[in-house]
């Protein structure tokens, strides 16, 4: 694959690094604070939509999401063989079962026909993964989910 972004590149510029030592400086919860407040309200805007959360990481986005949908004991949740262990882990923290799927080799997302061999009577949903930059066949992977919802 021809990186044209490097994965482990950090991006930031002075003001990020002046909002996070005033955010340090003022002592207030840098978590629940005012910084994050206006973050989202600045997301919420950019994407155009009513409600916007910030999560520590991916994982608790995962988790809270899985929850929101009533994800848990006894289903299944379709996941990449080859990802972060917090995809697979999501669905555990719910008691559901994530089922692994194979990759394909263009963009080392999911792969669609795996996903359709893997859905079971007791698949609740997928979660793919964009890896690297690269993002998987997303279209794929969501016309199979809706004729399957």
């Amino acid at each position: 694959m021809d990186w044209k972004i490097p994965l482990f590149k950090i991006y930031w510029d002075d003001d990020d690094v002046n909002r996070v030592v005033e955010t340090i400086k003022t002592g207030m919860n840098w978590a629940t604070g005012s910084n994050v407040q206006e973050f989202e309200r600045l997301f919420e805007d950019y994407v155009g939509t009513r409600y916007a959360v910030a999560f520590n990481s991916g994982t608790s986005a995962l988790h809270a999401i899985l929850l929101a949908y009533d994800i848990g004991q006894g289903d299944e949740v379709i996941v990449p063989s080859f990802t972060f262990i917090a995809t697979a882990n999501s669905p555990l923290f719910v008691g559901a079962k994530p089922v692994f799927a194979d990759i394909e080799e263009t963009t080392y997302g999911l792969n669609p026909k795996d996903v359709l061999d893997k859905i079971s009577s007791k698949s609740k949903a997928i979660i793919p993964v964009h890896y690297g930059g690269s993002p998987c066949l997303i279209e794929e992977i969501k016309k199979i989910a809706k004729e399957h919802n």
